[in-house]
């Protein structure tokens, strides 16, 4: 059995000139064996399932997998793909295609038949991306398409159901930027209750978790000390870790909130595309601090086991990674606290943090 692995780049937003070169170089193939004729390829699609049986046929090869539907409903669709002589000469295999496997496939559907489409891209087990033009080398390593039409062929449309952009990578505040302060925040004051207030009264530098090797919140630990964060995106978990107190967050992508939730200071996320924007809403977190003010600690935020954090996560035009929040607390906040986080893609700079606080070491000479 040839074992895949798969090594994929990143690309950035389409730009026109890639969509024009994708055109003019598969315009021609299109139109052989009538492809426009059998496929509107002016509108587009995503279905996800399980394979059931694959076909590399000629003049054109086939996956079968099963779909569920809105309505809960199990349909077999089948996808178009090239020849199967020059999908077997590019490197692309049957075992590719077990049956059971997770594919995603982005393409165009069938003029006539309801639950048949042209393939533009199949992503396997959520995260393998691989384009219809693209092969597969020897050691299983995929040998990616012309950069143009790789982009071209990356343009999911915002409408489409499941199309999702993937944030996968390390994420983190440039350090040439100067110190942390200024590209992340912190905004403007909290507004805290009096009882906030009274909590703050009974604070003491020694209760700052960081003293403890201890997180303090999603929020705070997300750029403190500019460290850089992971993310690793799936069909259906968004993980973060944090690179500051190894906190690891789990965004469950299109669920639901459980009915009971265990409190804890990640608090349960749930997360739904708008687009190319995240919008991510957590709540059921243990009771706890929101931050600490004053160079010497001096007095806390805290917050309680009712605060809930809606959060947007989006690239914008410069390929910044910006988190916009809303804190919500009605115990200790006397209205929503607003603000943004920005960040870059970094090349592997993720590092766990593996606190070993050396604040007191016991029995030094």
């Amino acid at each position: 059995m040839k074992l895949l692995n798969f090594k994929f780049t990143t690309t950035g937003l389409a730009l026109s000139l890639a969509t024009v070169a994708y055109v003019a170089t598969t315009s021609s193939s299109h139109a052989h064996h009538g492809v426009n004729g059998q496929f509107d390829l002016s509108q587009t699609l995503v279905k996800e399932g399980t394979v059931t049986r694959i076909r590399f046929v000629n003049p054109h090869s086939y996956v079968y997998f099963d779909v569920k539907e809105s309505d809960g409903s199990v349909v077999n669709w089948r996808c178009e793909l090239r020849s199967g002589s020059l999908l077997r000469r590019k490197g692309w295999s049957t075992d590719m295609f077990a049956e059971g496997t997770n594919i995603r496939i982005f393409g165009s559907p069938a003029r006539k038949e309801p639950t048949t489409c042209y393939t533009e891209t199949i992503t396997f087990d959520g995260d393998k991306k691989l384009f219809r033009y693209g092969s597969v080398a020897d050691d299983g390593t995929l040998e990616n398409p012309p950069k143009a039409i790789e982009a071209a062929a990356n343009l999911e449309p915002e409408e489409s159901e499941g199309a999702a952009f993937d944030f996968s990578g390390d994420w983190g505040e440039p350090i040439a930027y100067g110190p942390p302060r200024p590209y992340g925040g912190p905004g403007g004051p909290l507004m805290r209750t009096q009882a906030a207030i009274d909590v703050e009264n009974n604070w003491t530098p020694e209760d700052n978790p960081r003293f403890k090797c201890e997180a303090t919140n999603i929020i705070l630990d997300y750029r403190f000390d500019q460290m850089a964060n992971r993310f690793t995106q799936t069909a259906d978990i968004l993980e973060i870790k944090y690179g500051f107190m190894d906190v690891v967050r789990k965004i469950h992508l299109n669920g639901e909130f459980p009915e009971s939730i265990e409190p804890s200071l990640e608090g349960y996320s749930v997360g739904k595309f708008d687009g190319d924007k995240l919008v991510v809403n957590t709540k059921g977190f243990a009771t706890g601090f929101l931050g600490v003010v004053g160079g010497r600690s001096k007095y806390s935020v805290p917050h309680s086991d009712e605060m809930e954090i809606t959060e947007v996560f989006y690239v914008d035009d410069a390929g910044e990674l910006i988190r916009e929040y809303t804190i919500t607390d009605p115990v200790y906040l006397a209205e929503p606290y607003k603000h943004l986080h920005k960040a870059v893609r970094l090349d592997g700079e993720y590092i766990p943090f593996e606190c070993d606080d050396l604040t007191v070491e016991e029995g030094r000479n």
